[in-house]
């Protein structure tokens, strides 16, 4: 027995490409129903709770950078919970659309709120001024800005039409600041009221996102329990007959 040798395979001939190796995969693990519904009721309230909270947050031009990051990891946990949640399907490409928006309209909203409601008229004088062209061929400018009586202005930097267009460096303008910092400062020109009122836009977005979730989960739910219930329909429907012919069995036999 010691002494045998192994096998060897053939060679293949010149010319014959060996056949590729199948790659066996391993099914997906299906998750509980228990955990499809824990899972979509959190990532279907909490995302959308979280990014709007983080949006906000980055209204604030000084934690902006950290938020934008932050935001995005919860963007993308939410996207994964998702796909957990409904695996196949078109649930992901609308989930990623609704986050993009609620985080793109709710830091332009809350700015809007907020020099709205508690919004001062102040004279600033421009210190300097700067264009960006984009694309299509449109110019932008944006001013850096100084309080006209020489108090300190957080975030001073403004952006709009008037700045570039109709003042120079050294000007004084009209501005709408945050008398406590938060939110920076906008030109008259800017439309505040039409800014605003997207607060209600990003209540519907976060109301269709966690409405895509639990939706997804039902189905999912429904797929999972359907083939469950037709097998169980099996036996049941077989039990007569088989319970007939036991019966006729031993009536033949006696």
């Amino acid at each position: 027995m010691a002494g045998r040798k192994k096998k060897q395979k053939r060679p293949l001939a010149e010319g014959v490409v060996p056949p590729p190796k199948r790659v066996r995969r391993r099914p997906a693990p299906e998750l509980s129903p228990r955990t499809v519904r824990r899972t979509a009721w959190l990532v279907g309230l909490l995302t959308p709770v979280l990014l709007a909270g983080t949006a906000t947050l980055g209204s604030n031009p000084d934690y902006q950078p950290a938020c934008g990051i932050v935001a995005f990891l919860i963007l993308s946990a939410g996207i994964i919970g998702i796909g957990f949640v409904r695996a196949s399907g078109w649930v992901i490409l609308p989930a990623a659309l609704f986050g993009v928006l609620l985080l793109a309209i709710t830091g332009n909203s809350v700015r809007a709120q907020i020099l709205s409601h508690r919004g001062e008229e102040t004279s600033v004088v421009i210190t300097a001024a700067h264009s960006a062209k984009d694309k299509s061929g449109k110019v932008s400018w944006t001013c850096d800005i100084r309080r006209a009586d020489g108090q300190p202005l957080p975030h001073a930097r403004v952006g709009g039409f008037g700045c570039g267009g109709t003042y120079d460096v050294g000007d004084t303008m009209t501005v709408v600041v945050d008398p406590q910092g938060w939110a920076p400062p906008a030109a008259l020109d800017e439309d505040l009221d039409f800014d605003g009122s997207a607060v209600y836009v990003v209540a519907a977005l976060a109301a269709l996102w966690s409405l895509l979730t639990l939706t997804a989960a039902r189905r999912t739910l429904r797929e999972s329990t359907a083939p469950s219930g037709r097998k169980a329909a099996g036996p049941k429907s077989s039990d007569p007959k088989s319970s007939g012919r036991k019966a006729a069995g031993q009536k033949s036999g006696r």
